[in-house]
This record gives structure tokens, C-alpha cells and sequence, in this order.
């Protein structure tokens, strides 16, 4: 009588683990990319921001000053 109840019990388990892995893998991905073009940096300004950034300790007016000398919005 208990292994008829453990057998159906094991059943009962495997069913309802292979119901719950059925519907993860039946959702759909809805992650979708934000409307508008790619946020891409152009290589103009790359190099901008690498003069005015690149090993040097950030200071706000310097900054701003080097990337407009650049051609870049800060």
C-alpha cells in the first residue's frame, strides 16, 4: 500500500515539475530596444572626451572648457 502511494506521490511530483518547466520556457522575451536611433558615440566626440578625461583628475571648469575648445557639448 505505501508503494503504491510513494509511486503516486513521485508522479504527481514529476507532473506538476514538468507543467511548472513548460511554462518558463513558453514565455516570450519582451525586452524590447527603446524606440529611437542606437546611443552611439561619434568618433569625434570619443576622442573629445578622452583629451579632456583621460588621466587627468576632473575639474568641472577645465572640463567644460576642453570640450568646448574640442567642438563638443560638455
Amino acid at each position: 500500500m505505501t508503494t503504491v502511494s510513494h509511486t503516486l506521490l513521485a508522479l504527481a511530483v514529476c507532473a506538476s515539475a514538468a507543467a511548472f518547466v513548460s511554462q518558463a520556457s513558453a514565455q516570450v522575451d519582451t525586452q524590447k530596444a527603446p524606440p529611437g536611433p542606437p546611443n552611439t558615440i561619434s568618433a569625434h566626440r570619443m576622442a573629445a572626451l578622452k583629451k579632456c578625461t583621460d588621466g587627468k583628475k576632473f575639474a568641472g571648469d577645465k572640463y567644460v572648457a576642453c570640450m568646448t575648445a574640442e567642438g563638443e557639448a560638455p
